[in-house]
């Protein structure tokens, strides 16, 4: 299951658009945080044509860590180059990645039509995604940049996956993730170990985001850790 998640739209005509895209690859899980001219919007639903039960069923959030609660991998579909250490990966090398080959829950997140994603944002993401385009003209439309994305998705849907018999561990989803920052959080704030809290949480974010297919399993185990490192004083 693929998710498309837009960030702060600005016109419902693009909504629409990215709706059409998604379905003309089979894609139906549409979220949308807070767009800018408001919800529902009747531009988005005249421009989504045959598409207009995944405008009628998309989901409407208020903040990103809503949004992504519920997934196990997230990708920021960006452009720009970010300076922050963490991995790139192209959309047509995007579907041989592990965590899309388990079945994960992945979402896919695209930005403001005008800025795009913000670093905060991005840091949420455990890759940049990247439409590999000529450099000299890199910025797509949202519709367009879904598309690209959809099609890719829709091809390896038609592909032999001999390895999807295995038995694969459950991956932590991102709410679960949020809990072990909270916890990872408290106990380094406990031992006075913030000095500067913001960037440095985002940079331990940055960590554990670039960890592929970290699972639920792991995940209790690093905050059985935290655990036992805290009550030894």
């Amino acid at each position: 299951m693929v998710a498309i998640i837009l960030v702060e739209p600005q016109m419902g005509e693009n909504i629409g658009a990215a709706a059409r895209a998604m379905k003309n690859f089979g894609l139906s899980d549409l979220r949308i945080i807070s767009p800018r001219d408001g919800w529902p919007s009747e531009k988005a639903q005249s421009m989504s044509v045959g598409a207009i039960d995944l405008i009628e069923s998309a989901k409407l959030y208020s903040s990103l860590p809503d949004a992504i609660d519920d997934l196990e991998y997230i990708y920021a579909a960006t452009a720009a180059s970010r300076d922050m250490n963490k991995g790139h990966v192209l959309t047509r090398d995007m579907m041989q990645e592990s965590s899309m080959k388990s079945l994960s829950k992945v979402g896919v997140m695209f930005g403001r039509e005008s800025s795009g994603l913000n670093n905060k944002e991005i840091s949420c993401a455990n890759k940049i995604l990247t439409i590999d385009t000529d450099v000299n003209f890199s910025s797509l439309n949202i519709a367009h940049a879904v598309a690209v994305i959809g099609y890719e998705v829709f091809q390896s849907k038609k592909q032999t996956r001999a390895d999807l018999d295995q038995d694969i561990e459950k991956l932590a989803t991102n709410g679960e993730l949020e809990y072990f920052y909270e916890h990872l959080f408290e106990a380094l704030e406990d031992r006075s170990f913030f000095r500067n809290p913001e960037p440095m949480k985002q940079k331990i974010r940055n960590i554990f985001t670039r960890i592929d297919d970290l699972s639920q399993k792991e995940l209790q185990s690093l905050r059985g850790i935290i655990t036992c490192l805290s009550n030894k004083r």
